[in-house]
């Protein structure tokens, strides 16, 4: 346990009290012997122990002195850095710092001053001995080419006889000034200015003043720095409260206008099957139905992100056909493929792979990816999926002829809002690591052999049933 009693010197202070009661207790028991045993007077006793005790006494005196001195040289920066390693607002570790050292070396005044930002001048942090209200009223010193300036570049403790500086000569007219650098990580951060009559022997000590000017300025910089970081941080939780208003206000302001797009797609829609449901009209309204479809899911995600920081939606489990989810995500991004004169390659089992997922979830995470490989990939350029089985595994591959995402990226491209390109709001990728995770399946992205990346989704193995499971639709 650490010893945190408020005077650093006490044991010294309490072997000099044993020792000097020791030799009173010694002079007391030999009187008697001595007077007893060898027939002396008084006066011959005095005579013989006072001498031996007046030694012992000065030599105690000495020895306490020098144990003094080396005892501060680590107890009061230990004792100094220990107080210090509690207060993490920076003004009042400066005021704990000044009135801890002007008590210790029982000086008249301590200023703790710390270098600007542009480290040309010093302003004053805390003080201890001067008026409440004088680091209000202080004005920064510049450093300048003088002695203070060498002595805060060159790390040196230095000294002023007498106050003729704009600090203390208004308040201390005949005492001097000892500024000692307050060092961190081998650089000068601050001085601590000292100020004592020029008797006293404690503020003279310059391997005590070094001592404390490397504990006080490494404890005082790392508080300036925990309460930058806590600013910091402060400020990144106002962003991310702002960004989750953002985000909830601009979802409800699309709800409106999409739940219109919506009404009229399905009435468009209910006439065109009347008509005729294989028209190329009513396949193009069942295109739009379905995605606004689509982005009525995603503006309702976009919502539940903006709730929480974690996007995990509620899946209802079916069986369903590999084939036919692919091919629905297909349909939907078709006529991007088009306009940019892609080809869209499927390569797949038929055979009746079945997959359990939420239907409607799941194909968001293909829209996803195959809208991702359409955006990135140049026009004319192919976009292939294909799947095969690996170690009870579906695995699903969505491969483009794009750039390719560097090395760097490939991580970080899952997490919520990071955007390699600045496109988007970077949920995409986001949302579909969250859904096949949910569905006990991982996502992941490499290089493609032939250029671009490849997008693979693995989903655990489901037995094929009895009967093919029919298609079903995307979105209800």
């Amino acid at each position: 346990m650490i010893d945190i009693h408020p005077d650093p010197l006490r044991e010294v202070r309490l072997a000099k009290r044993w020792a000097v009661a020791g030799i009173a207790l010694s002079v007391a028991a030999l009187l008697p012997v001595y007077g007893i045993f060898l027939g002396l007077s008084v006066v011959d006793l005095l005579f013989v122990l006072t001498p031996a005790a007046v030694t012992a006494s000065v030599g105690i005196e000495l020895a306490s002195r020098w144990e003094y001195r080396m005892r501060r040289r680590y107890a009061y920066p230990h004792r100094l850095g220990y107080e210090l390693a509690s207060i993490h607002e920076f003004p009042k570790a400066c005021e704990k710092a000044a009135r801890l050292i002007s008590g210790w070396l029982k000086v008249d005044a301590v200023v703790v001053a710390w270098l600007t930002e542009d480290g040309e001048s010093l302003a004053a942090s805390g003080a201890f001995g001067l008026p409440e209200d004088w680091i209000e009223d202080d004005q920064n010193i510049p450093l300048g080419s003088g002695s203070l300036g060498e002595a805060i570049r060159k790390g040196e403790i230095f000294s002023r006889k007498g106050l003729d500086d704009p600090w203390f000569s208004d308040v201390f007219k005949r005492d001097d000034a000892i500024y000692v650098p307050l060092v961190s990580r081998d650089r000068p951060r601050g001085v601590l200015a000292i100020v004592t009559a020029s008797r006293n022997r404690h503020a003279r000590d310059k391997r005590l003043l070094a001592a404390l000017g490397m504990v006080g300025g490494l404890a005082l910089d790392n508080c300036r720095l925990y309460e930058g970081q806590r600013a910091h941080s402060l400020h990144l939780q106002e962003l991310n409260r702002m960004k989750t208003d953002f985000l909830s206000t601009v979802s409800h302001e699309l709800r409106t206008p999409l739940t219109s797009i919506m009404m009229a797609a399905d009435m468009l829609r209910e006439d065109e099957e009347d008509i005729d449901p294989d028209s190329p009209r009513a396949r193009l309204v069942g295109s739009i139905v379905k995605g606004a479809s689509r982005l009525s899911s995603l503006v309702a995600d976009l919502v539940n992100v903006s709730r929480d920081d974690e996007f995990q939606p509620r899946l209802e489990l079916d069986a369903a056909a590999l084939s036919d989810l692919v091919n629905g995500a297909a349909a939907i991004i078709q006529p991007l493929v088009a306009a940019k004169r892609q080809q869209l390659d499927v390569k797949l089992d038929y055979s009746g792979v079945i997959v359990l997922v939420d239907r409607l979830r799941f194909e968001q995470v293909l829209i996803n990816l195959l809208s991702n490989a359409q955006r990135y990939s140049p026009s004319g350029g192919c976009i292939s999926v294909s799947h095969e089985t690996v170690d009870g595994e579906e695995v699903l591959s969505v491969t483009d002829s794009g750039p390719g995402v560097p090395d760097e990226d490939r991580d970080l491209i899952f997490e919520p809002f990071y955007r390699g390109d600045r496109s988007g709001l970077g949920l995409g990728l986001a949302i579909a690591k969250s859904i096949v995770e949910l569905h006990g399946g991982r996502i992941w992205v490499e290089a493609s052999p032939s250029g671009g990346s490849t997008f693979a989704v693995a989903l655990p193995r489901q037995h094929a049933p009895k009967q093919r499971v029919p298609a079903a639709r995307a979105f209800r």
